[in-house]
C-alpha cells in the first residue's frame, strides 16, 4: 500500500508517555495530504503504507515531536490591560484574541499586582508523543 501524495482520513489521539492525552480525534477525524510537511515526520511515515481501517501506535521523541520552545511566545501583559471580569488563576489556560478576532490559547504561568504572563507554546512543545492512529480513508488528490 502507498498512500503518498494522496488525501488521508485519520481518527487518532496523542498522549504521552505517562498515558495522559493531549489532543482525542477519534470523533472528528482529520483529514490531510500524505505528504511530506503536512503533519509530523513520523505520523507521514506510518499513515504511507497503513490499510484502510488498520490501527498503529507510533512513539515521537521530543527532537522531532513539535517545534521547540521558543521565548517569543511567551507574553508579558499590563495588569491593568486585562478586564477586571477576567477570572485569571495562574496554571489555567485562557483565549487570548488579537487585534484582528484572531484567538489564542495560553497558559497563564505568572500574575502579580502589576503584570500577567502568558506562554503561548503548545504543551505537547519538546515532550515525546504517542499517536494511536486509524486510518479511515485513502482518496486521490484533486487535480488542479
Amino acid at each position: 500500500m502507498d498512500n503518498a501524495g494522496k488525501m488521508v482520513r485519520v481518527a487518532y489521539k496523542g498522549f504521552f508517555d505517562d498515558g495522559a492525552v493531549f489532543i482525542d480525534q477519534t470523533e472528528q477525524p482529520i483529514e490531510f495530504p500524505c505528504l511530506d510537511g503536512w503533519m509530523p515526520p513520523a505520523f507521514i511515515e506510518t499513515v504511507r503504507d497503513m490499510e484502510v481501517g488498520e490501527t498503529r501506535r507510533v512513539h515521537v521523541g521530543a527532537n522531532e515531536a513539535y517545534e521547540e520552545r521558543t521565548d517569543e511566545r511567551v507574553m508579558e501583559m499590563e495588569r491593568a490591560k486585562i478586564p477586571a471580569l477576567v477570572k485569571l488563576v495562574v496554571g489555567e489556560m485562557v483565549n487570548l484574541e488579537d487585534p484582528t478576532g484572531q484567538t489564542y490559547p495560553a497558559r497563564l504561568v505568572e500574575l502579580t499586582d502589576e503584570k500577567a504572563v502568558f506562554d503561548m507554546n503548545h504543551e505537547a512543545i519538546a515532550k515525546a508523543l504517542n499517536f494511536e492512529m486509524t486510518l479511515l480513508g485513502v482518496e486521490e488528490l484533486p487535480h488542479r
